[in-house]
């Protein structure tokens, strides 16, 4: 009897040696990637500080939270935010020129393809 105890103890001890750690699969989630985002055209192209702009384009995220606008550097106020479309107004401390209207998201930048001309401005 003690014989068997003996042999199976040594069975169970070696069983457990000779099996291989086993990996635990990885669960593994897809990584999201946004469309990129893209400024097609704006309306109007040119105006004084105050003057609301349509800008055009995709990919746009859906509140006014998800986007800065700039012109230039400068931030521009968020009006409104739609399928394709964000409305802004030009910035009162702009001078008279040709300004880049960029969008940025957390995870992008888009530039308009063409500059927007500040006309009539104070400064």
């Amino acid at each position: 009897m003690k014989n068997q105890l003996i042999i199976s103890l040594a069975i169970a001890a070696f069983s457990l040696i000779a099996c291989e750690d086993e990996e635990v699969p990885q669960r593994s989630f897809p990584i999201e990637h946004k469309p990129e985002m893209v400024i097609r055209s704006m309306y109007p192209s040119s105006g004084s500080p105050g003057t609301t702009v349509a800008i055009f384009g995709e990919n746009f995220g859906p509140t006014i939270a998800d986007h800065d606008v700039t012109f230039d550097s400068v931030y521009a106020e968020i009006t409104y935010v739609g399928y394709g479309v964000i409305n802004v107004k030009v910035p009162a401390n702009l001078a008279d020129g040709n300004y880049a209207i960029n969008i940025r998201t957390s995870q992008q930048v888009a530039t308009a393809p063409s500059l927007f001309t500040v006309t009539d401005s104070k400064y």
